[in-house]
């Protein structure tokens, strides 16, 4: 991405004007584009520690669901498109010690991404083995937040490229993520979310509760109403603001 700065060489003035007139803006990409990567690198470091600490008890020898069990029921059931249906290094060894390999080797690559080392290449090798351990723990991964930082993995390592499409291809999962989540509120039928009362259970049975979640759950009644409120306008109406102009996608984030 160093080919985005201006050389110090260039000449002043004539055809070279619309190059210094755009670089404000491409040395704003870079310093958003290294941050933004750096961030991921920590979220990909939390990540693999955390699941580093329960991939055993979870899908171990000896856990609650054997990843090598569930592999070989796939292969029994799938044939040879199992592997493309459920894409994991762990085919070629679904060991204990290759889980806690692949965690820790995913914790290295998450560090250098976090200190801008080798950035591109960490974060190609921090999807493949960050997908891989989201296949192998089945029921365990299958969740929006896993998804979530599959695809910004994915997307992040040709952030380099500089192409709007990337660009364009980010702002369309962020969309699709907020937008979903409130559709699949009201899609699923659940009273609470018709009725605005959702947020009055939400606190006692959210997983991983913050210490305030007591306080917020014994908020009146209207006040949680109107916060349900705000939090379908967020999820349904201010996605739409990222595919407009700079000061409106700013007002969304």
């Amino acid at each position: 991405m160093a080919d985005c700065m201006l050389p110090s060489n260039l000449p002043p003035g004539g055809r070279y004007r619309h190059i210094r007139a755009a670089l404000p803006d491409c040395n704003e990409h870079l310093l958003v584009v290294r941050l933004f990567t750096r961030l991921l690198g920590l979220i990909f470091l939390a990540a693999f520690v955390s699941l580093g600490v329960q991939i055993e008890g979870l899908v171990g020898q000896a856990g609650i669901l054997p990843l090598t069990d569930y592999l070989e029921q796939a292969r029994m059931a799938l044939g040879e498109s199992a592997y493309w249906r459920l894409p994991t290094l762990f085919w070629l060894d679904a060991s204990d010690s290759s889980l806690r390999l692949a965690c820790v080797a995913g914790a290295l690559l998450s560090l250098t991404v976090a200190f801008g080392r080798a950035t591109y290449w960490g974060l190609a090798g921090c999807y493949a083995l960050y997908l891989s351990l989201v296949t192998a723990g089945q029921v365990f991964t299958a969740f929006q937040w896993d998804m979530l930082l599959l695809e910004s993995g994915f997307l992040a390592v040709f952030l380099a490229s500089r192409s709007p499409i990337v660009i364009l291809l980010f702002r369309l999962l962020i969309f699709r993520f907020m937008l979903l989540s409130g559709v699949v509120k009201l899609a699923s039928g659940d009273p609470t979310w018709h009725g605005l009362t959702a947020l009055n259970h939400h606190f006692e049975t959210q997983p991983l509760p913050s210490p305030l979640a007591w306080y917020a759950h014994h908020l009146p009644p209207g006040l949680l109403a109107a916060a349900t409120v705000v939090v379908l306008i967020i999820e349904l109406a201010i996605p739409f603001l990222v595919w407009l102009s700079r000061p409106a996608r700013l007002f969304a984030a």
